[in-house]
């Protein structure tokens, strides 16, 4: 079943009734020209002339009467059905943007970098209202149009078969119209989404990268960059609107035409006694209502080709399969003799990349042991600790965690294991409370004071007059980056955990800080593994062990004294560093 489909099954009654209501109030339309022809031939007096000389008042009173009536049921179904399409389309639209939403966080690293986060966005917000909107004129609309169509010719045949020959004519003439049109537009509009699609890119890249393009004085750029966009997407609107905007001239001429040939052989017909005026005037009724219906039909056409493109998006999201795939087995026998974390023989391309990121990997981290990892940048550290996590699925060789293939450990038990922090810091919008309470929510308020005391985060958490109940901005756009590195230290270490990864998490603070954060790491009670990605050899100089990496792979590994005697990449890395003022 088509993935995005089957989140309707929830919203059948709404799906039945919806319609059912609206070919009620349709009904109740098709009969009130003929009650208004009634009201004509019967309530009306005229003379030999035409002219009108009296009428049945009571009749006349009756019958207008009945089509209040009438008009009173189609607006109570009406807004039945009205009230149907609105839960069933919100409700529809509720369902799978959540099931959506689920989708995605199941998903891994390479699929995110795949699909990029503009693209998720917009089929996030966009696409699911256009199926929203899709689903409410389903239920309103798809049955009402078609009916009125059909109803009308059945009732002019009912009053007349050779005026009714008139309407036989008229109505695949104006469905010709209308195909014609929409053929030609509608395979412009999946090229208009797109370049919405494109709009959207280039503007949330000018949002969050405005103070890089403001230093690089390069605003003109940009801007002649979203006017080509924009540009694009109005010629491609424009050319849409004139080939649309035929619509409307040719089928109310086709409809005038038809109005003209009723009055012409209908006057003949009242002429030999076989129709009367009010007839008449009931076959143009008719003839309007098919119009009317005609044009609905149409802007179905456009709303249901719309929904297309965003149903195909939203199906292409949900067949997309996690690259990493769980182990159902929870049961393991783990070796505490064997390293906490051990590296065989690993390594690792990325998604569409012609070249490994890392390559033959081989290393052990031992319990409470302190390991650091060096190297410059694109060297792949962040890429050996992201396949710890197991963000992504190594390429080749096994990664190890107590001597049990990560692989076969459920994600989330090998996750709660570890706590990381990242090499961008990410503070979300709340308080400092419930920043710090993201891993454990069990945590209680001096828990998470000494936990900042341990990041040294408390030497400005505590000058705030809330402290955890403090404002955090969206980003954390209202703390600095050495304050957001060190609430998420504090966050990480809330965790007990067998293993603790820097991901250069102390790269913003200056080096008595970044000492004294370290130090205290390895106060903590649970005496977690520790394993520090950092550029600078004063943060990693006493580690247990330092690995150096260079282009993917190893080319040393030792203490610190021992790199500086036979490693020339970590020669190289402290003496640069020594040079720019760094102490050791």
């Amino acid at each position: 079943m088509n993935p995005c489909l089957k989140y309707l099954k929830p919203f059948k009654k709404q799906l039945i009734l919806g319609p059912i209501f609206k070919l009620i109030e349709a009904i109740f339309e098709l009969i009130i020209p003929m009650i208004m022809a009634f009201i004509i031939d019967k309530g009306l007096i005229s003379d030999a002339s035409g002219k009108i000389i009296g009428g049945n008042e009571k009749y006349i009173l009756t019958m207008g009467a009945i089509i209040v009536g009438l008009g009173v049921l189609g607006l109570c179904s009406s807004l039945v059905c009205q009230f149907f399409a609105s839960r069933a389309s919100q409700g529809y639209g509720t369902v799978l943007r959540n099931e959506l939403f689920s989708h995605i966080n199941q998903l891994s690293f390479q699929e995110l970098d795949q699909l990029g986060s503009a693209n998720l966005i917009t089929i996030m917000t966009a696409d699911i209202d256009q199926l929203q909107t899709a689903v409410a004129m389903f239920i309103r609309l798809v049955i009402r149009a078609p009916f009125l169509v059909l109803g009308s010719l059945v009732m002019a045949f009912i009053i007349n078969v050779k005026v009714a020959l008139i309407f036989v004519f008229i109505i695949p003439l104006i469905g010709l119209i209308l195909w014609l049109i929409m053929k030609h537009s509608a395979k412009r509009y999946p090229v208009v989404q797109k370049k919405l699609d494109e709009i959207s890119k280039i503007t949330s890249e000018n949002l969050s990268g405005a103070r890089v393009i403001k230093s690089f004085v390069k605003q003109e750029n940009e801007i002649s960059r979203f006017n080509k966009a924009t540009q694009f997407y109005h010629d491609e609107a424009v050319k849409i609107a004139k080939i649309t905007s035929w619509l409307n001239p040719l089928t109310f001429a086709c409809i005038n035409l038809a109005i003209l040939a009723v009055l012409y052989f209908g006057a003949i017909q009242i002429n030999v006694g076989s129709l009367t005026q009010g007839n008449v005037i009931a076959l143009v009724n008719y003839l309007n209502q098919i119009l009317l219906a005609l044009i609905v039909v149409s802007n179905l056409v456009v709303i249901f080709t719309k929904a297309k493109t965003s149903l195909d998006r939203c199906n292409q999201l949900f067949n997309l399969k996690s690259s990493i795939k769980e182990n159902p087995n929870t049961s393991f026998n783990f070796d505490f003799k064997q390293p906490l974390i051990e590296f065989k023989n690993v390594s690792f391309k990325y998604p569409l990349s012609d070249n490994e990121a890392i390559s033959n990997i081989s290393f052990t981290i031992q319990p409470n042991e302190i390991v650091g990892i060096i190297g410059g940048t694109g060297s792949g550290k962040s890429t050996i600790i992201q396949l710890i996590e197991r963000f992504y699925e190594v390429s080749q060789g096994e990664i190890l965690f107590y001597g049990i293939n990560i692989k076969n450990i459920p994600i989330e038990q090998l996750r709660n294991q570890i706590s990381l922090v990242f090499q961008k810091s990410t503070l979300f919008k709340g308080t400092l409370r419930s920043n710090l309470k993201m891993k454990n929510q069990k945590v209680s308020d001096q828990e998470l004071m000494n936990a900042l005391a341990f990041a040294c985060a408390d030497e400005f958490v505590n000058l705030y007059p809330d402290q955890l109940d403090h404002l955090v901005e969206e980003n954390g756009k209202n703390f600095s980056g050495g304050q957001k590195q060190r609430i998420c230290i504090a966050r990480a270490i809330l965790n007990p955990c067998q293993l603790l990864i820097l991901d250069d998490a102390t790269s913003a603070l200056d080096y008595l800080t970044d000492l004294k954060v370290r130090q205290n790491l390895q106060k903590l009670k649970n005496k977690p593994a520790i394993f520090i990605a950092s550029q600078r050899t004063t943060t990693i100089k006493d580690a247990n062990q330092i690995i150096v990496i260079d282009n993917g792979t190893i080319v040393g590994i030792g203490k610190h004294q021992e790199l500086l005697q036979n490693c020339p990449i970590y020669q190289e890395i402290y003496h640069s560093q020594q040079k720019g003022g760094e102490t050791h």
